[in-house]
């Protein structure tokens, strides 16, 4: 991906897993779900179901890029049947280096609604 103009450029975006995630569930195995949003679209990982503290997913997303919007809101959540969903954590990647070097396979942390 070039330096130039990132204007309508397509990003190929896959969500590989999560690791050591902070467990929301007393009794049972959690299970996970990623959000990713960048402007107006948003995608959303199957849930992982029994997925745990380290859930994979290997799911695959596409997006068009939009100049001056460079980073992707991330957040994973539990899925559950009869509450309300549980935010496991959030964060952002920035996109410098996927638009600088084509690619970007880094690992990002994600923090929890108290913040760490």
């Amino acid at each position: 991906m070039a330096t130039g103009g990132i204007q309508g450029q397509l990003l190929d975006i896959t969500v590989v897993g999560c690791l050591q995630l902070r467990d929301t569930e007393w009794i049972s195995r959690q299970d996970p779900y990623v959000c990713l949003e960048y402007a107006n679209s948003k995608f959303r990982t199957k849930t992982c179901t029994d997925g745990g503290k380290n859930p994979s997913f290997n799911e695959k997303f596409v997006l068009r890029l939009i100049e001056g919007l460079r980073e992707i809101n991330i957040s994973v959540w539990n899925s559950n049947t009869v509450t309300t969903d549980d935010l496991i954590g959030s964060g952002t990647v920035l996109l410098e280096k996927v638009i600088s070097s084509g690619y970007d396979d880094s690992t990002w942390s994600l923090q929890t609604k108290r913040g760490k």
